[in-house]
Order: structure tokens, then C-alpha cells, then sequence
């Protein structure tokens, strides 16, 4: 049976013209906006015209389109090194949930390859209802449709590889702040409304900035905070951004640690490398620093496949 992996990330624009439809994907989403279509969609459509501009602006302060096109081929090819390394021929092609190259495309191509079976990664540490639950449904509608056999891992943001890697990019990151550094771990929240259904996505964040906290100082300050807020419902707490405020009425460094993002994109570079930093000098801390997510560091392949041959291949291969 001929096999391949498929990466699936959230996605973004590859240009100006992007950002609506792209915007617009997001929030017609049931597993993001939990409404009935005819109000939904409408809605999806309104929020997509107001934040068009804005969001825009900020990926123009990036280069006008999103970085996790380059990160998502950079992250293919590694893996494909890392296969070859292993002895395991098999394709691996990478899609987005929210843009183009789409999950139903990419699996169409690769069905016209003769691939029949599709290893689907979900390029998200922790598992949510809004995310990897909502490219879990798109990766079955789509399998429906080009009667691809798929498989897929739930989330690894708690196996040793990644807490290894993590805990690399921790270290450096705390000792680059220097002494009394405080570590907040940083993950993408969700509308509450979410949690008090039943989502642990929370409890699994808490659950890998624990295992990472025991390779801190004991004496450490840390917290679990929450970014990316949007709308008037409540998120998960604490926010971001109530934690910076308070942690920089002190002169004691601080390290954000994102547990959220395998690639850098407008959550790190954008919130994180531009408005958190301003808002935590403006608020008097004297030094800032973010610790750096995998990118192409080719070690996150190699812990990815170990993850997924120890959960799917060695099981069914």
C-alpha cells in the first residue's frame, strides 16, 4: 500500500487580496463561531470585511504574506531527509486548514499519485475542538470524497522529543534573560464556552509547561498565560496581557515560552515580538525575551517522526 504524510497547519495569506477570504474561512468555521449557518456565515463575512485592513497591516509589517508558507515547505523537506534517513520511502506534502493549498486538494493530489493511505500531523502541540478537531472533520469529509484511507495523531505537546526540544530553546531563552529571569508559557487561547464544554485544550497547555518548568531554577516564577483574544466573549484566562502588565511593575526578566506554534507567524512575530514587547517596556520591565519555536530546525522532524512512529507506523507497518 503506498503511503504519505500530510502536515496540516491553520494556513494564512500569500498577499493583500488574501486576508478577507482567508479571515472569512476562519470564522465560518462551526468549531470557531458555534452558530447556525444563515447566521453564521453572514457573520463570518461582516467580521472578515471590519479586520480586513488590520490584520493586513500587520502581515505587511511581515512581508505581505504569511511565514508559514516558507516554514511549511522548510518542514517537508526535513522530514522527507528524515525518512530517507530511516529507510522509509514515503511522500509527504503539507496543507492548510483555512487556505490554500487546501486538505481536500492536497489529498485529491496525492490520490491521483496512487497514494492510498494519508498520515495526517496536525501541526498543533495540544489538542482543541477549534483546531486539530475541526482538520480531523475536513480530513474525513475530504477522505469521503477521494477514499483515502488516513490516520491521524491527536497531539504530541507532551512526548519526551518535543519536551526535549522545548526545553533546549528554554534554557538558551533563560539564559539570555539572566538572573530572576520569570517564564510565562504562551499558548493561542480559545472561547472559553469551549472549556466549559468539555475542551481540556487548557489542562493539556498546563500539562507541558509543568514537564518543562522541572528544567527551571526551583526557585522560578512561572505562569501558563493566554494570547490572541478576539471578540467580546471570554477566552481562556489568564490573558496575556493582564500577566505582562503586572509581571513589569518589577525589574525582573521576562521569558515568554510559546507552546502554541511550530513555526514563527503572525502570533509570534506580530503579538509577541511587537505588541507584547512594547506592552511589557511600556509597563517598566527592563528585559524581554522570547524563546524560539522549531521553524527548521531539523531535530523537530526528527522528534515529529519518532512521535508518529512510535503512535501510527510501528503499529500498522
Amino acid at each position: 500500500m503506498k503511503e504519505a504524510i500530510l502536515l496540516v497547519n491553520m494556513g494564512g495569506p500569500s498577499r493583500r487580496n488574501d486576508v478577507e477570504p482567508y479571515l472569512r474561512e476562519i470564522f465560518s468555521d462551526p468549531a470557531i463561531i458555534d452558530l447556525p449557518a444563515f447566521i453564521r456565515k453572514p457573520l463570518a463575512s461582516l467580521i472578515a470585511m471590519k479586520r480586513k485592513e488590520e490584520v493586513a497591516d500587520r502581515y505587511e509589517a511581515l512581508g505581505g504574506y504569511s511565514p508559514l508558507f516558507h516554514w511549511s515547505e522548510a518542514l517537508r523537506q526535513n522530514i522527507l531527509r528524515e525518512l530517507n534517513t530511516r529507510g522509509i520511502d514515503m511522500d509527504v506534502a503539507w496543507a492548510f486548514r483555512y487556505m490554500s493549498p487546501s486538505i481536500h486538494d492536497t489529498m485529491s493530489v496525492l490520490s491521483s499519485k496512487g497514494v492510498e493511505k494519508v498520515h495526517v500531523l496536525p501541526l498543533f502541540p495540544h489538542y482543541t475542538h477549534t483546531m486539530t478537531g475541526s482538520v480531523m472533520k475536513e480530513v474525513k469529509r475530504s477522505a469521503q470524497r477521494t477514499k483515502l484511507l488516513y490516520e491521524y495523531i491527536e497531539d504530541w505537546g507532551q512526548e519526551t522529543q518535543i519536551l526535549e526540544l522545548w526545553g533546549t530553546y528554554l534554557s538558551n531563552a533563560v539564559l539570555e534573560a539572566g538572573n530572576g529571569a520569570r517564564v510565562m508559557f504562551v499558548a493561542h487561547g480559545i472561547p472559553q464556552i469551549y472549556v466549559n464544554r468539555g475542551d481540556d485544550y487548557p489542562e493539556r497547555v498546563r500539562m507541558s509547561a509543568q514537564k518543562l518548568c522541572s528544567l527551571l531554577p526551583a526557585s522560578t516564577e512561572w505562569t501558563v498565560a493566554f494570547q490572541s483574544k478576539v471578540g467580546p466573549l471570554e477566552w481562556t484566562k489568564p490573558y496575556m496581557e493582564d500577566v505582562l502588565e503586572e509581571w513589569s511593575k518589577s525589574s525582573a526578566p521576562i521569558v515568554m515560552m510559546p507552546l502554541s506554534f511550530v513555526a514563527d507567524c503572525l502570533e509570534t512575530l506580530y503579538d509577541l515580538d511587537d505588541v507584547a514587547k512594547h506592552l511589557a517596556g511600556k509597563h517598566g520591565a527592563k528585559k524581554y525575551v522570547r524563546a524560539r519555536v522549531f521553524n527548521d530546525d531539523p531535530e523537530f522532524a526528527k522528534a515529529l517522526i519518532d512521535v508518529w512512529q512510535e503512535k501510527c507506523y510501528a503499529e500498522c507497518c
